[in-house]
């Protein structure tokens, strides 16, 4: 049912077309919408809507099917954001167009900017359809850098439609024609209805230029934390090997065999990290679990990073082990790695432990050390992108994260995954 605004509104529509300056209407050329047929226009709308992965393709179409059952010379869809109205998608010249390619000027940044009239803008607010002539045209200023163009094209009627979601004005929906013209109350209502579509296709733009802004900024911040888990990680490796065969060339009766040891294992911890560093840019993926378990990726890492030093490793599995999501899999050896390069460079341990235990509907992840620890303070994670980092790997697979630590105590990082006793583990984080 219609409101007593929106009759109102309709019916000053049909007041502004004056019947002794409209121009004749054959049979053929008068548009006629009844109910059935309004029905078909919807329904045919709203399926493209469902189909159409690209929504500036559905607008167009919507465009398309308002020049056709109003039998308008073209159509276009205004977009209104920050107090400016920008067309952004037009149906003219038998064709669909988008910026870039719409040949009326409001397409334009610039012209955009210098559209103003408050008058329009406020009849719209009011939900107001309103109704332009060439009598229009040439005097208000909302036409000034659109004159030309509707002279050239020969029009002689513009139709406004506001469109609304809520109470925010969105946008206009506009059609014109190159001939005067009567509308019929069940038009309108039609019209309405279309820009209603057209108002979910906007947002459902805009909602999806948004998750695409934070795809790309989830992205970066992945790709930060594979280069630290990666080459920062290896930097700093290769640089304790550096500092230990510095000490032992430095020493009074240092080792000339051990100094040699930690160079070379250097120079292959460095050409390693090439190495990784091209498959990943081929790949666009970290290669640390390629053709691995997450146990053998652990052990591996953990084996690497003690060998030739002063600390112990172990590594234990229990449990019966089973598969997790790839990507599962990728963020609980991050979350190690980081756990044991922060062992390795701070906690002067003599013992580093690396734990992974299985249970039916759980898995737990323990890193620990008997190192001289820290106090853990909201200050002290925030200092560390590495803590940060291990907070929001733990977050993405759904897993909680404890790290305890105290002065002489050591360190111990433990991360928990419960799964659903309904669920495949493969599927359940």
């Amino acid at each position: 049912m219609w409101n007593t605004s929106l009759l109102s509104a309709l019916q000053r529509v049909r007041n502004s077309f004056s019947p002794g300056l409209t121009q004749p209407v054959t049979t053929a050329q008068k548009p006629t919408v009844d109910l059935a047929q309004a029905n078909q226009v919807l329904q045919a709308s709203l399926s493209k809507l469902a189909s159409e992965p690209d929504l500036k393709n559905f607008l167009g179409h919507l465009l398309m099917v308002c020049t056709d059952r109003f039998m308008a010379a073209e159509a276009g869809l205004w977009r209104y954001e920050n107090g400016l109205f920008r067309l952004t998608v037009s149906y003219e010249d038998g064709e669909i167009k988008h910026e870039g390619a719409i040949a009326h000027p409001g397409a334009t940044s610039a012209i955009a900017r210098k559209i103003r009239n408050q008058d329009v803008l406020t009849r719209l607010r009011k939900r107001e359809i309103i109704s332009d002539y060439p009598e229009d045209f040439a005097t208000q200023p909302v036409y000034e850098h659109f004159r030309d163009y509707f002279q050239r094209r020969g029009i002689q009627a513009a139709l406004k439609i506001p469109l609304f979601l809520g109470d925010d004005l969105r946008g206009i929906l506009v059609m014109r024609f190159q001939y005067r013209r009567v509308f019929m109350p069940e038009e309108a209502e039609l019209a309405f209805a279309l820009g209603n579509q057209a108002v979910l296709a906007l947002e459902l733009t805009r909602l999806a230029a948004v998750a695409q802004s934070a795809a790309i900024t989830e992205e970066r911040n992945r790709m930060a934390r594979d280069l630290h888990d990666t080459l920062a990680q290896l930097f700093t490796s290769i640089l304790m090997r550096l500092q230990a065969a510095s000490l032992a060339l430095a020493e009074p009766g240092g080792s000339l065999a051990d100094a040699q040891a930690n160079i070379e294992r250097a120079c292959d911890l460095a050409r390693e990290g090439l190495s990784d560093t091209r498959r990943s840019v081929q790949a666009l993926r970290p290669p640390a679990l390629m053709n691995r378990t997450l146990a053998e990726a652990l052990a591996d890492y953990l084996q690497r990073m003690t060998e030739g030093t002063a600390v112990t490793p172990q590594f234990r599995v229990t449990g019966e082990p089973f598969d997790l999501p790839e990507e599962t899999e990728l963020e609980l050896f991050r979350i190690a790695q980081e756990a044991v390069n922060n062992s390795c460079k701070h906690a002067q341990a003599r013992t580093l432990s690396v734990q992974l235990t299985y249970q039916p509907t759980a898995l737990r992840l323990l890193v620990g050390d008997d190192g001289i620890g820290f106090t853990l303070t909201p200050s002290t994670a925030l200092k560390g992108f590495g803590l940060i980092s291990m907070q929001q790997r733990a977050e993405r697979i759904g897993g909680y994260l404890t790290i305890c630590s105290d002065h002489n105590q050591g360190t111990q990082t433990c991360i928990l995954l419960t799964f659903n006793g309904g669920q495949t583990r493969g599927d359940a984080v």
